[in-house]
């Protein structure tokens, strides 16, 4: 059974390493116009009740070039979930318990700006609204498909934008620690280029260290059509915190 769980676990990574290798590959081609960030987050969710949650953010943006943040945003959310997602016994025990769920609502605001001498300063207001649907597929694998809407208002200026992202991942037991191996592609539509402008593709892991905390790490390619950089190579960092 060990066995088993072990080669299932390889043939996971070498899929995720094989899907991200030709993004690596391009970054290398494409580094005269390439930029490199750190992204760093924290994330404390907090149980209501059986189907609701208030989830809350702070994250920042680290230029490889600058010795302080350029910028930093913070968030505060409501979270309705709601219908079981069959044939997921694995995640019934995940910290999120919204993964064992078929559908979730998010509403919530975000507010982000740059810190005060900053050579491209902004503020941003953004209300949004998102939905998750996942789906249970085979090999114990989770899809997540999540469609999002920005109401964002930048210098006072409206532009509103919306994101589609599918993520797909697979966790697996080792020892007392669940791993969950992910990777996901979203897109950005901004109505005021009428087109989608902007790609993002990362692949990571979260590492489940107890009931309540959560560590994950990744790496992001972002593709921009329209804005400069054309590229950004992010690593990021998150800690979560779960509590009931």
């Amino acid at each position: 059974m060990g066995f088993r769980s072990t080669s299932a676990c390889c043939r996971w990574l070498a899929c995720v390493i094989l899907w991200v290798l030709p993004v690596l590959c391009a970054a290398r081609l494409q580094a005269q116009d390439t930029r490199n960030e750190f992204w760093p987050e924290l994330d404390v969710f907090l149980k209501l009740n059986e189907k609701s949650r208030l989830f809350f953010l702070y994250s920042a943006t680290k230029l490889d070039d600058r010795a302080t943040y350029a910028d930093g945003s913070f968030g505060a959310h409501l979270d309705y979930y709601t219908l079981p997602l069959f044939g997921r016994k694995l995640l019934q025990q995940h910290n999120d318990v919204a993964r064992s769920k078929s559908f979730m609502l998010r509403v919530g605001y975000l507010f982000s700006r740059t810190p005060s001498g900053s050579t491209d300063p902004f503020t941003e207001h953004t209300p949004t609204v998102e939905t998750h649907w996942r789906f249970h597929l085979p090999g114990a694998m989770l899809l997540t498909d999540r469609n999002r809407l920005d109401f964002r208002l930048v210098d006072r200026d409206y532009q509103p934008r919306y994101r589609n992202r599918l993520k797909l991942e697979r966790t697996f037991k080792a020892g007392r620690v669940d791993l969950t191996t992910y990777s996901h592609a979203e897109a950005f539509y901004d109505w005021r280029f009428d087109k989608f402008h902007r790609f993002r593709y990362a692949a990571g892991v979260e590492v489940s260290l107890g009931k309540h905390l959560i560590l994950e790490s990744y790496y992001l390619r972002q593709n921009d059509t329209v804005s400069a950089p054309k590229y950004v190579n992010a690593v990021g960092a998150a800690l979560q915190f779960y509590f009931r």
